[in-house]
């Protein structure tokens, strides 16, 4: 939380508050003359309905668990998740090999790739996170009293989820 509080600092720091010449945001202009910025209804639009419906799907998962429904239920939601989460992957790596601008040639490029990487980092971590899951659900170490590491995961995911909405929110449709 911290780690984003801070991103989001930074970036909201320079796009409101550009200062000119000596200002990493030239001129007073957010973001910089030159920047390409990605159009948020394309990929990062896709990217944020892939994210809500991984969240669904682990809810899904999580419900029934909890209810006692048929493990097969629990199993299509966790390998929904994962996929889903294994895709925004992929479109995150196709979006950074297509940014027209870099990590280290301003202050909008560096905001960008900080907080969408580490927002990505936690993506996998999270995947990883539920495909251990995954396997704990075949192996039938959950029951529905018993299993605060799903609840966790889930947690974690739905965190992920709402970073993710911020981030599209300020960095895609706000800041570019």
């Amino acid at each position: 939380v911290m780690f984003f509080s801070a991103w989001f600092w930074s970036f909201f720091k320079h796009a409101l508050y550009p200062m000119g010449e000596n200002s990493p945001a030239v001129d007073g202009v957010w973001p910089p003359e030159g920047i390409e910025t990605f159009n948020p209804w394309e990929l990062p639009l896709i990217n944020t309905l892939i994210l809500l419906l991984s969240g669904a799907a682990v809810t899904w998962a999580h419900h029934a668990l909890v209810h006692g429904i048929k493990r097969s239920q629990i199993k299509m939601g966790l390998i929904i998740c994962i996929a889903l989460g294994a895709l925004f992957t992929v479109f995150q790596a196709y979006e950074y090999s297509h940014a027209a601008f870099g990590f280290s040639g301003n202050i909008y490029g560096a905001n960008f790739f900080m907080a969408t990487g580490f927002h990505g980092l936690h993506v996998i971590i999270g995947t990883i996170f539920l495909t251990i899951c995954l396997i704990r659900v075949y192996k039938g170490d959950f029951t529905p009293e018993q299993h605060l590491g799903f609840e966790a995961a889930a947690w974690y995911w739905h965190f992920v989820d709402v970073v993710w909405l911020f981030l599209f929110a300020a960095v895609y449709i706000w800041g570019g």
